[in-house]
């Protein structure tokens, strides 16, 4: 049975390629003028402001075409052999995207939704830093409020946060992978001393039993939500 040949997205939508086209034309012209025109401040910045602006298009146009072709090629088989296996251990879905993106359905919508439609029992969460859970301005810090909020009216209602201790080796080791050049004050002990201060201030404006922090000296690097029905786990490949 003969298969039908995907037609590549890059030439399939007209626009894309003649912007892909376009930006190849300004980087080949920018190589060019190096050679050509005289070595003055003016035609310096404009083969500059060329050549950033046709490489800033080109190669992550050109990168997006190579990386298609390998997933889908090269990887493809292996990648739905893994989710089949998640499946038979209970995993009932895993995102392409943890982050917010045009598709209909991501990690971060459906977590999202999942915290709007809590309205009874515990909501437990596992992290090195919960940052993006008690941030205010993070996507989840309205329905950690709103949860807070409930437990006014109803005490099962309620958060468990575990992340890890500030002071722990763990984090100075992880400093030293992330940040070496400022392990005296590395970024991941404020963010975690973030979350610790936000949580204080969640529980003086919703009381005490609305949410409920400890810290642990050591564990992978990994998120867990765990809701009574349901967990969503976020490993650190």
């Amino acid at each position: 049975m003969a298969k039908k040949k995907k037609e590549n997205k890059l030439i399939r939508e007209p626009k894309l390629f003649a912007i892909f086209l376009t930006s190849f034309f300004l980087l080949i012209l920018s190589a060019i003028l190096t050679v050509l025109v005289p070595q003055k401040m003016q035609w310096i910045l404009l083969i500059i402001i060329l050549a950033q602006l046709s490489s800033s298009i080109f190669f992550p146009i050109i990168f997006g075409y190579f990386y298609e072709g390998l997933k889908e090629k090269h990887e493809g088989e292996t990648i739905w052999k893994v989710f089949r296996e998640f499946s038979d251990g209970g995993i009932l879905r895993v995102y392409k995207d943890r982050e917010e993106t045009e598709y209909e359905e991501n990690a971060l919508k459906d977590l999202r939704k999942a915290f709007e439609d809590h309205q009874i029992g515990k909501v437990k969460l596992v992290g090195v830093s919960l940052r993006v859970f008690f941030n205010q301005t993070g996507p989840f810090y309205r329905s950690i409020t709103k949860i807070c909020n409930l437990h006014k009216m109803n005490d099962n209602v309620t958060i468990l946060a575990l992340l890890s201790d500030p002071d722990s080796p763990e984090i100075l080791n992880r400093a030293k992978i992330e940040t070496p050049d400022r392990l005296d004050d590395p970024l991941i002990k404020i963010d975690i001393k973030s979350t610790i201060f936000s949580i204080q201030n969640l529980k003086k404006h919703y009381g005490t039993g609305s949410i409920e922090y400890g810290v642990y000296s050591t564990a992978p690097y990994c998120t867990a939500i765990i809701f009574p029905n349901k967990c969503y786990f976020s490993p650190n490949l």
